[in-house]
């Protein structure tokens, strides 16, 4: 079996983060880390990708509710059926 890469950290976080809707400037200190499971739409130009789990650090703006993305990551799932390159 393949030797995962070491995950990247999350960088830090900065005080405050400017909406981009509505550019109120929101604290961060009351992010969230939310992990999603990605699973992408298979197209002819897209025919096999793996699986992936995000990690994603975000603020809800308190002016417009739009949520704010700080940072994120995403670990790709091991599958050695799907060979990307097959040359």
């Amino acid at each position: 079996m393949a030797r995962r890469k070491d995950s990247v950290p999350m960088a830090d976080v900065p005080r405050a983060q400017a909406c981009p809707k509505c550019s109120r400037v929101n604290s961060t200190a009351g992010a969230k880390t939310l992990q999603v499971e990605m699973r992408p739409v298979l197209t002819r130009e897209v025919f096999a990708f793996p699986d992936a789990l995000a990690e994603v650090s975000c603020v809800k703006c308190e002016g417009c509710g739009h949520w704010i993305c700080l940072d994120y990551r995403i670990e790709l799932d091991d599958n050695p059926e799907i060979d990307l390159n097959p040359e």
